[in-house]
């Protein structure tokens, strides 16, 4: 089964690796996914990633060691830990922070237009 992208996902790719496969950023294509770098380099590592995980490395395994060999931007998302948590915590403040002003003008705005 193909999918959209240059990575073949097949029954022979466990989960674990599909996964990380996914999520991972390539360090070879600035801005692609390593799922979808077409680099041989990417291919060679999508490799790798494979055969840890048939070996039986843990997806945190994996992943601590991709940080450690390519620096955090080989992250696509934050960790939900330590100064990681402001990626994700700062944008839900900002949408409530937002949402509570945009409502209290609405009142305002229907309180003028109710006065006679």
């Amino acid at each position: 089964m193909q999918s959209d992208s240059l990575f073949v996902a097949g029954a022979e790719t466990p989960p674990v690796a599909r996964a990380i496969i996914t999520t991972a950023m390539s360090p070879y294509c600035p801005g692609l996914t390593l799922e979808v770098c077409p680099s041989p380099q990417a291919d060679s590592l999508r490799k790798v990633i494979i055969a840890r995980v048939q070996r039986g490395d843990t997806r945190a395994m994996i992943e601590t060691d991709l940080e450690r060999d390519f620096g955090v931007e080989i992250r696509s998302m934050p960790k939900t830990e330590g100064f990681g948590l402001v990626g994700w915590a700062v944008p839900g403040l900002v949408v409530l922070t937002g949402a509570f002003f945009v409502t209290r003008w609405l009142r305002r705005q229907v309180k003028r237009s109710a006065r006679p």
